[in-house]
Parts: structure tokens; C-alpha cells; sequence
């Protein structure tokens, strides 16, 4: 691979014995500095993309590291090869690197990422497809902003992180490998990320899939796709791999079992890898020149299968789900909320040839049925590449050299006075505001203890080392804590507490000078910050949320969408046909959507929500926009229970004022995969006639 030197700005090739190195994730700009333009640094500084390429080397200069790869220009995208070769080892680079700075030019360290108020969870970076890799892949990630300060780690941020990208907090605690999850988990995680090149949205993924092919520019986006999925089952039997689902539009429409994107994976973050053992040698499927090979246990669609789909499939004026050339597959899946079999619809074309039909549909079963039958045949699996585990930055127990610290007072926390500086293993600094430390493998710990001549209130910061350093924060008198597990002592590279007169944050800095030295950082927040409060909250995921659509077809009203959720939540989702809200974590939650047409005067609000002791009564209520969304909001939550559940139904109905026209509006339970627990619907009854002068229609709710 090919370093740039962080102190000439000279790149250099490595074959082996690769030295340790930095890597910057980004999102392209204009003008970003190129491999030839490098070559020549007056050159390179005339360009907007040289203030990023210098940063990103001031900061690895910062923590010692003399080289740092930067993919704008450390590959030579003018030799196929070369891009090819970059493209098939890019998750190999960042899972490599020391450390990845991830730099958001579009987000400001003002507001903590907790806070509403914060830029974080819109960033550009969020959104793209080839930083998902970037954001998996290193061992250590640390976001900064569009100054360069320190947002905070993957691991500190690990639950905002989760939140607005769904991916499981889990996957950021080292407790699990990406290759546990399902193959359409994995793909659900890519589902909402663009990227400038259509067949990038394929070959972004290689990396995460463990796969490897050609990229082939030109090919276009649904063909890459396909190919990426043909690589992933030469390795995989995972039939989650077809557990997606097409856009409503295309419910008469016929295909195979690929999917065309990871966006027909928006609804599959809770499918679980296949169990395909329970049909044994029948469990492998190949493609032939006539379309994929594969078994799949069939079950006849009677008119009580079709009414489990949610949809109209069986009514007079189509049929066809419940003919005799359809059938229900079983995907041998399950969904991890309620443990339902998943199935989609085929059709069956001739005497051995079927094509999917409805693929906007997965039904849940509450079985596996028919019963499989007792297979004694076996199949000999080929055994799939297993991932390099992550090299987590540890010291070799048979080192006998001694763990340095440095402990530096970042400008906020200038006010803190380390106590006992004469300290046996202290080692004088002539910054005032950096205390090394060295403590002795014979010590169980060393504590370094800090407080302020206002309050004199202490923390200390216990100094460890088994086979690896580790340290904690400790507040006045407070009891120690016992050790944590080992994963989270390898990964815990951020911690805050809350004192009398702020939040203490102490975070480690990976550094390159020497693998046994650790640069550990105090700030400070004081509590009079309106940010505060953002430091110490942990983000859960919702348990329950509304799929609601995200446009509402009518006649003459066109374009009518939704453009508002009040109040919004990190874990909104809005997708093409459909969107995600989950209800907040209160006793009776609800929240009010707006719908109107852009830029327009026309518009209507749809309350929805849960109530009950349990949260098992669900209702809507659909209304125009007199008030806005806000003070709706505010009207229902200063009712109380009793006039809610007298007030509040499971179908609400509005009349638009010009025409004789009403919006219905209702509220289920799922039947099928749909995020969240429960489905809205809405749809207008409308004869198109002008209402005349003085005519008045009456609305029922």
C-alpha cells in the first residue's frame, strides 16, 4: 500500500512490514488533493482539498504517527489496476490503521451529539455509502469536526452512533463480529446510503461480506448488485440473502429472488440468519443458466394465508395471490422481535420454473410448515474464509518495559491541580499541563488525583497494567468499581462522570512513538453548559413505532407528502414509499405528522399514537392544520388518560373544505414485515365535485 508521510508530505510504497499509520474517512469535497497533485506541493496547496490533507496530518503528528493513508491521494485512480486493487483491500486499510480520524465538514462541537440541537446525526457523512466500511471496520474511531476538535470515539458515542445508523449498539461494544448478524441485517445497514457511482453502492460492500470481485464501472447499480450477492452466496448458504422486500409500486410485478439495491433491505434489520441445517443437504443453492437452484419448503396460499398478508391480495378484483400457480416459500428465517417464519409469494410458470410474484410482500407464519422430513444425506460445505479478528492495540506480556502515561489538561480543565505530583513513577514535564506517569508492574494501581482550589472536590484517575494498560475515573469518595470485562477494557477509550460543578471526560489517544505509551486527555464541562446533560445520556432504541406513508395519492391535490414529524427522534427514518416513526419512551406516546405539499398553502396534521396500561390500545386522529404540529402536541399531552381513551379511535376521518372530498386515516397491527409494531394508512374517499356557496360537510371523528 502507499503512506503519506505526515512531516514531508512524501508518499511512500510498502510491500511488508507496513509501520503503524492513521487513516482519514471523509466525505469528498471540491478540489480534494489528488495522487498526482501531491507530487508537487505547490501545486497541491493551491487546491481547497490541501487544508484537510494538512490537518489530517497535523493531528497524526500530534499522537506521533509519521505516516497516515488518505484515499484522495494515495491511489492512483488513473491506473485501473491500482483502483481495482484499492477497492478490494479498502476494508483491509481501515481495518489495518491504528486509528481513523473521521473528519465532518458539516458538523460543529458546539452541541454534544446528544443534543437535538447537534449537526452530528445529519451529517453528509451518515449518509454516504462507502464510510459504513470506514465506520466498522477500525480497531479505534475518533469523529472531529469541522475544526478539527474531538467530537468523541465510536465507543464513547457508541449509542448515537447506533441510533442513527441502526446498526446494533452491540457491534460497537467488541462483544460481537459482524459476521454474526444475517446477511440482510448487514444489507439493511447500507439500505438509506448513496453514493455518487451506482455500482458503488455494490462495491462498497465487499468489505463487509468478506467478498471479493472486479468493479466494472458502467455496469450499472442493479447489475453490481447482483454480482456482489452471486459472490456472497459462493461462500454463504444465509437465505436472508432474499429477505427483502421491492417498493409498493411494484406489488404486480414479477422478479427472482435478487434484490436490485440494499434499499430493498429498509425492513430487514430484524431477520435472522437462516437455519438451514434443519433441511441438511438440501440447504446449498447454486445459479445455473437458468436462474438460482435451490429448495424451499412450499405451503399452498388458501384464503386464510391470504388474509394474514394485510393487503387486499384476495379480493374480487385480483386473485391471484390465492390461484392454484401460487405458493408460499419459506425463507427457513426468523424475526428476531417475535420469532415469526418469514415467506415470500411464487408463481409458478412452468412444470419446474417459478418466478416471485408480490415481492413487495414477506409474510409472517407463526410455523415452519409443512413438516421437514428426516434427510440422511449429507453435503460437503466448502469452508468459508473466516475474518481476521480486530488487532486491538495491546502490549505483549513478555515485554518487560513499562507502560508510560501522559496525562494532559485540555484549555477547559486549565483550572484542575494535580495533588500529588511528587509521587514515586511521576515524571516532570516542563508543560505545566501534562503529568507522565509510570507506574510499577508490582503496584496494583496508581493514583493520579486532581481538584480545584474553588471546590476542592478530587477525582483521580487510576493508572492499570496487566498484559495491557487500562485506566479509571473515580469521583471523591466514590467506592472503586470492580475490573471490567476484557473487551471493554480494550475498547473503553472514553468515560465521563458528573461532579458538583460539571462533567469531568477523560479519553485515551492512540499514538504511534511507542505501543506501550498512552496520552490520556481531561476536559471539562461546567455545569452551567447547556450541553452538559448531553454528556452523560445513553440513547435506547424505541420498542414500538408506526410505518407510515410518505405520500398520500390524491386526484387533484398531487405531491402530497409528508414534510414534518413533531417531535422527531434520532431514529425517524423516511424512505421513498414509506417512513419509520418510532413512538418515544414516555407512558403514552404519540406524535403528530404533518403532511402537505411542498412549498405549498395546502396541508393536514395525523395524530398518532399508543395508550393503555401496556401500551396495547393504538389510535389516530386526523385533522387540518388550524394549529401547528407543536401546539397540537402540547393539547393532547396536557389531557388526561380518562379523555384520551374516550376521544382518541383506531379510524379517524376529515373532509377537505373544497371539495367533497374526506381523508380516512387507520391504524393496525403489523401482519407482515413492516418496521415498527403498527401500519398507518390513509386514504381519500373523493367525488371531485366543487362545493357550492353556503354548503357546509360535517366531520366525523
Amino acid at each position: 500500500m502507499r503512506l503519506l508521510n505526515t512531516k514531508t508530505f512524501k508518499l511512500a510504497e510498502f510491500y511488508a512490514d507496513i509501520p503503524p499509520y492513521a487513516i482519514l474517512s471523509h466525505t469528498w469535497e471540491k478540489e480534494e488533493v489528488t495522487f498526482q497533485d501531491i507530487q508537487n506541493l505547490e501545486t497541491a496547496r493551491l487546491k481547497a482539498g490541501y487544508a484537510k490533507v494538512w490537518n489530517a496530518c497535523a493531528r497524526a503528528r500530534r499522537y506521533d504517527f509519521d505516516w497516515i493513508w488518505i484515499d484522495s491521494c494515495c491511489i492512483n485512480k488513473e491506473s485501473s489496476a491500482e483502483l481495482s486493487e484499492a477497492i478490494n483491500s479498502m476494508y483491509q486499510y481501515y481495518e489495518d490503521a491504528a486509528v481513523c480520524y473521521v473528519y465532518l465538514g458539516d458538523v460543529s462541537a458546539k452541541y454534544h451529539p446528544r443534543n437535538p440541537k447537534s449537526s452530528f446525526k445529519d451529517s453528509r457523512w451518515f449518509k454516504r455509502g462507502w464510510t459504513l466500511q470506514e465506520l466498522l471496520a477500525p480497531c479505534y474511531v475518533v469523529f472531529l469536526d469541522k475544526d478539527w476538535a474531538r467530537i468523541g470515539t465510536r465507543w464513547t458515542l457508541r449509542d448515537v452512533v447506533s441510533a442513527i445508523t441502526s446498526i446494533p449498539v452491540e457491534v460497537f461494544e467488541g462483544d460481537w463480529d459482524i459476521d454474526a448478524y444475517s446477511v440482510a441485517q448487514r444489507m439493511s445497514w447500507a439500505a438509506l446510503r448513496e453514493t455518487t457511482r451506482a455500482e458503488d453502492q455494490a462495491y462498497s460492500l465487499m468489505g463487509i461480506f468478506g467478498v471479493s470481485m472486479p468493479p466494472i464501472y458502467g455496469e450499472g447499480g442493479a447489475k453490481a448488485f447482483m454480482r456482489l450477492q452471486q459472490e456472497i452466496i459462493k461462500i454463504s448458504d444465509d437465505r436472508s440473502i432474499f429477505a427483502w422486500v421491492a417498493a409498493s409500486s411494484e406489488h404486480d410485478e414479477h422478479r427472482g429472488l435478487l434484490a436490485r439495491s440494499p434499499y430493498e433491505f429498509r425492513m430487514s434489520g430484524e431477520v435472522e440468519a437462516s437455519d438451514s441445517d434443519c433441511i441438511g443437504d438440501r440447504s446449498s443453492y447454486s445459479f445455473g443458466n437458468n436462474g438460482l437452484r435451490i429448495h424451499l419448503p412450499l405451503e399452498t396460499t388458501d384464503d386464510s394465508s391470504c388474509d394474514d398478508t394485510d393487503d387486499s391480495s384476495c379480493d374480487d378484483t385480483d386473485d391471484s395471490s390465492c390461484d392454484d400457480d401460487v405458493v408460499l416459500a419459506s425463507l427457513l428465517c426468523q424475526s428476531e422481535r417475535d420469532g415469526s417464519f418469514l415467506s415470500f409469494y411464487l408463481r409458478k410458470t412452468s412444470q419446474h420454473q417459478y418466478v416471485r410474484c408480490h415481492p413487495d410482500q414477506l409474510v409472517f407464519r407463526p410455523t415452519l410448515q409443512p413438516a421437514l422430513e428426516n434427510i440422511q444425506e449429507l453435503t460437503v460445505r466448502e469452508v468459508p474464509v473466516t475474518r481476521r479478528p480486530r488487532s486491538y492495540l495491546s502490549v505483549n506480556s513478555s515485554d518487560t518495559r513499562l507502560t508510560m502515561y501522559h496525562v494532559d489538561l485540555l484549555p477547559s480543565a486549565q483550572h484542575f491541580i494535580c495533588t500529588n505530583p511528587q509521587s514515586s513513577g511521576v515524571i516532570h514535564s516542563p508543560n505545566l499541563s501534562r503529568v507522565s506517569v509510570q507506574p510499577l508492574r508490582s503496584a496494583i494501581s496508581y493514583g493520579l488525583t486532581y481538584k480545584t482550589q474553588v471546590t476542592e472536590e478530587p477525582f483521580t484517575i487510576h493508572l492499570w497494567h496487566f498484559d495491557f494498560p487500562y485506566y479509571e475515573l473515580q469521583l471523591g469518595g466514590q467506592p472503586f468499581k470492580d475490573l471490567p470485562s476484557i473487551s471493554k477494557l480494550l475498547l473503553d477509550d472514553g468515560t465521563v462522570a458528573c461532579s458538583n460543578s460539571g462533567a469531568i471526560s477523560v479519553h485515551s489517544e492512540v499514538t504511534s512513538s511507542d505501543r506501550l505509551d498512552r496520552c490520556l486527555e481531561i476536559d471539562f464541562i461546567d455545569q452551567d453548559s447547556l450541553e452538559i446533560d448531553f454528556w452523560t445520556q445513553t440513547l435506547r432504541p424505541p420498542r414500538s413505532g408506526f410505518t407510515v406513508p410518505s405520500r398520500v395519492y390524491h386526484g387533484l391535490l398531487r405531491n402530497i407528502s409528508l414534510v414534518g414529524v413533531y417531535p422527531s427522534g434520532f431514529y425517524t427514518k423516511t424512505f421513498q414509499d414509506l417512513a419509520y416513526i418510532p413512538m418515544p419512551p414516555t407512558d403514552d406516546p404519540f406524535c403528530i405528522l404533518t403532511y402537505g405539499i411542498p412549498g405549498g398553502t395546502f396541508s393536514f396534521h395525523v395524530a398518532i399514537g399508543l395508550l393503555g396500561p401496556s401500551c396495547e390500545t393504538f389510535w389516530t386522529k386526523v385533522m387540518g392544520d388550524k394549529e401547528s404540529a407543536e401546539q397540537l402536541y402540547q393539547s393532547y399531552l396536557n389531557r388526561s388518560r380518562a379523555d384520551k381513551l374516550v376521544s382518541l379511535r383506531q379510524t379517524s376521518t376529515w373532509s377537505y373544505f373544497l371539495f367533497q372530498d374526506s381523508l380516512t386515516a387507520s391504524v393496525q397491527e403489523r401482519s407482515s414485515l413492516q418496521l415498527g409494531t403498527h401500519l398507518l394508512r390513509l386514504e381519500w374517499v373523493s367525488d371531485f365535485r366543487p362545493r357550492l356557496a353556503g354548503e357546509k360537510k360535517e366531520t366525523v371523528n
